[in-house]
């Protein structure tokens, strides 16, 4: 029970330090404002959610579950800062969004031909 504990409050504390409400992560990933609650209750987590939540704060599945009190993941570590906001930037954008920027971002990016 307090393992359930533990994880409720981290998702907690990663939507309070983001200074989200419950009703902003339930949009953003597709789930009822009652789920949202549920999990920061201590509600099993399915996986494929659990995998949207790490996504979304940028953070590892491994820091949700309180397995590791490191957040970032190896990937996210070796990133500068400056590219670890852009990232964060970048995942909080709708798929429109993203969309967009991807065509800017492959429209500068150098042509490479065999």
């Amino acid at each position: 029970m307090i393992f359930l504990k533990e994880r409720a409050n981290r998702l907690y504390e990663l939507r309070k330090s983001r200074n989200l409400t419950q009703s902003a992560v339930a949009f953003r990933l597709n789930l009822s404002l009652s789920r949202i609650s549920a999990y920061e209750n201590g509600e099993n987590i399915p996986c494929d959610i659990l995998r949207d939540f790490a996504d979304f704060y940028g953070v590892s599945i491994d820091y949700i579950l309180c397995f590791s009190d490191c957040k970032n993941s190896v990937l996210s570590a070796s990133l500068r800062l400056s590219e670890q906001r852009l990232l964060d930037m970048y995942r909080n954008l709708t798929p429109d969004a993203k969309a967009l920027i991807d065509c800017m971002v492959n429209g500068y990016a150098p042509q490479t031909t065999k």
